[in-house]
């Protein structure tokens, strides 16, 4: 890369939402070079806050982000949508619906690689300096969260697509894919760089949507049981040599629930937006459940709260906007809303939106029911729309694959205030509580979680087969305590952590078998393709197993990024004919 590059990308910087006027800001620096920049504490600040936006840039387009496919290609989700919503088709049917399907995941995913590797190089020369501008604390400390952001986007591709470019330098060069043992080694690396530079202290301490050492440890337990478990492998490999070996993992696990001052929040439902304090009122379910169980719930966000269980999240703000800026308001929460964007008073408390990709197979919710009889979590995760919602209409624009059983966790939440008689309805509380537009789809900005403290406790009794870091998270619930097994664990982290991107990866890391089992097992759920019930039966003519021995649960390389590699890049098995094309919805 030519050192005089001018860099045009736009920066953001990150503040604690912790009042109506927390946001994302962000400008163009078209006057800095790669040469001075950063020069100052705060051009390093910016340095830093322009990888995170980085995800932000990645989640505008919705239906092209790693999160959304991670959902519709689990049994959690059916891919539906309208008819010419042939990329959520194509995730569940495991195909490609037009060449650049994930193209603008590819490029702002390396794009944040890009960005981190620039700051490593950049800091590195820092801590060289006799006349530094940043103290070793805080080289320590950006080093540390580049390299954690480095191997987080890593991870993401490699368990996406599987052979990537091991791109670690900013030297401008043309790479084909390297192997798994390559980049798993490289991001095991950088993880390890990120716990051994980050501070040891709490993270109430740190600034929030900021990664602290206790990400990083929980994020190498979840890249290490992917690794092991997907490829059959015994332990984590490095990328100087050595590994990093189970008791290594269980070690960092059990530092991170000793010292990282990370808690479970009282009860499962103050997870979720729908329980803040100017929607909660107005939502039956919820006073149900708190005048049966006697209980009084706050959301764990409410007004600016940090969420004590929160390791690591994904930032928005209320500053969205139809530009580049569309990636600050939480998008996730407009393509999971009911479907229609019709009256907010039909799907209150909830937003209405897209409805791409939230429709639950109603044999997931019969297992849950079946498995935990009486499990709190079902009710906060899960609407039963003919239940909770009978104003709700169903059949909108062209709507297929359609359920009665639909996703709570990541809905725009919505809130009403008395007027007259009546009431005048807004598209998301926040609105009211942080001032943002009043818009269909520009108004939610709740955080996308990605690591939560359950979490740790469940990788920990997994690591472990211990049944004491499981049963803390069943007890929240109210549910009593079971002795560990894999099947016990597996089912707890299927319930506790539905919804949240993660059952993807865990189905394919627990064995071909297992996958495609549960992949089946959607075969003859009833669903509705426009308002008609029918039976869903998978959108690939060859069915769920044998297209996932096939892909092996990969998706396709953009086609431009191959033609760019000059043939140094290969197609994922599965895509490279005919048969990885999606023809187009014909149910």
């Amino acid at each position: 890369m030519n050192t005089m590059k001018k860099i045009i990308y736009f920066i953001s910087f990150l503040f604690l939402l912790s009042s109506c006027e927390d946001f994302l800001n962000f400008e163009p620096l078209t006057d800095k070079t790669s040469a001075t920049f950063p020069s100052t504490e705060e051009e390093a600040k910016q340095m830093m806050a322009g990888i995170y936006t980085t995800m932000n840039n990645e989640s505008q387009q919705t239906d092209m982000s790693y999160f959304f496919v991670m959902e519709i290609a689990s049994d959690e989700k059916l891919g539906g949508g309208g008819v010419n919503d042939q990329k959520a088709q194509a995730y569940e049917a495991f195909m490609s619906s037009d060449t650049e399907m994930l193209g603008h995941n590819w490029e702002t995913t390396y794009e944040g690689i890009h960005r981190a590797n620039f700051a490593i190089e950049k800091l590195t020369e820092e801590g060289e300096q006799e006349d530094k501008f940043l103290g070793d604390n805080l080289i320590n400390q950006y080093k540390g969260e580049a390299h954690f952001l480095r191997a987080f986007f890593y991870h993401r591709l490699a368990t996406l697509y599987g052979s990537v470019p091991l791109k670690i330098t900013t030297e401008l060069t043309e790479l084909g894919g390297a192997t798994p043992d390559e980049i798993f080694a490289q991001i095991a690396t950088d993880l390890k760089t990120a716990i051994e530079l980050l501070p040891s202290i709490a993270y109430s301490q740190t600034e929030e949507g900021r990664v602290t050492k206790w990400a990083a440890q929980a994020m190498m337990a979840r890249v290490w049981l992917f690794y092991t478990g997907f490829y059959q492998k015994a332990d984590l490999p490095l990328a100087d040599g050595g590994s990093v070996s189970k008791s290594e993992v269980i070690t960092w696990l059990t530092d991170c629930v000793a010292n990282s001052g990370h808690k479970l929040v009282d009860d499962f439902h103050e997870l979720w937006p729908y329980t803040n304090s100017l929607t909660i009122d107005d939502y039956d379910y919820i006073q149900d459940y708190m005048t049966e169980t006697g209980k009084d719930l706050t959301y764990a966000s409410d007004n600016g709260a940090r969420n004590p269980e929160t390791l690591f999240a994904l930032k928005f703000s209320n500053f969205a906007g139809w530009d580049i800026d569309r990636g600050y308001g939480n998008m996730y929460q407009l393509f999971f809303a009911l479907r229609g964007l019709q009256n907010v008073a039909n799907t209150f408390p909830f937003a209405g939106g897209w409805g791409q990709g939230n429709s639950i197979p109603k044999t997931m919710v019969d297992e849950w029911a079946a498995d935990e009889p009486g499990d709190p979590r079902l009710g906060a995760s899960v609407i039963v729309i003919d239940e909770e919602l009978p104003n709700y209409a169903i059949a909108q624009w062209d709507f297929v694959m359609e359920s009665n059983w639909w996703g709570k966790k990541y809905n725009g939440v919505a809130v009403r205030v008395p007027e007259g008689d009546g009431f005048t309805y807004h598209n998301d509380y926040s609105v009211i509580m942080y001032g943002n537009q009043d818009n269909q789809q520009l108004s939610h900005g709740d955080d996308l979680i990605f690591i939560r403290f359950a979490d740790v406790l469940l990788m920990l009794s997994e690591l472990t087969e211990d049944a004491q870091y499981m049963n803390l998270v069943r007890a929240r619930a109210g549910l009593d305590p079971k002795p560990y097994s894999v099947d016990n664990i597996r089912k707890e982290r299927r319930y506790e952590l539905a919804f949240e991107g993660l059952r993807w990866n865990d189905m394919r890391r627990y064995g071909d078998a297992y996958a495609k089992a549960a992949l089946e097992k959607q075969v003859g759920a009833p669903i509705l393709n426009y308002g008609n019930p029918v039976a869903h039966k998978s959108l690939n003519p060859k069915g769920y197993s044998a297209r996932y021995d096939e892909t092996k649960g990969f998706f396709p390389i953009p086609k431009s990024q191959i033609n760019l590699s000059d043939g140094l890049l290969q197609q994922v098995p599965g895509y490279e004919g005919a048969d990885g094309i999606y023809p187009g919805w014909s149910n």
